[in-house]
């Protein structure tokens, strides 16, 4: 069994906040979409990318 440290705790924990974060901001811009009635779908296409996007950066920035 692994023990955890503080720092350990704390990273988790930022990391856990982070994902949090950029799940309620993708469903809100999702929500946004949706009420938009795009036919075509490219609204939806571009959140989903910029959803990818942050996720990406957020997880570039965490640190190891």
């Amino acid at each position: 069994m692994q023990r955890h440290n503080q720092s350990d705790d704390n990273r988790i924990a930022d990391n856990l906040r982070r994902t949090i974060e950029l799940t309620e901001l993708g469903l809100a811009l999702r929500q946004a979409v949706v009420q938009q009635g795009d036919p075509d779908g490219d609204a939806m296409a571009e959140v989903m990318r910029e959803i990818r996007r942050a996720k990406e950066q957020a997880w570039r920035q965490s640190p190891s």
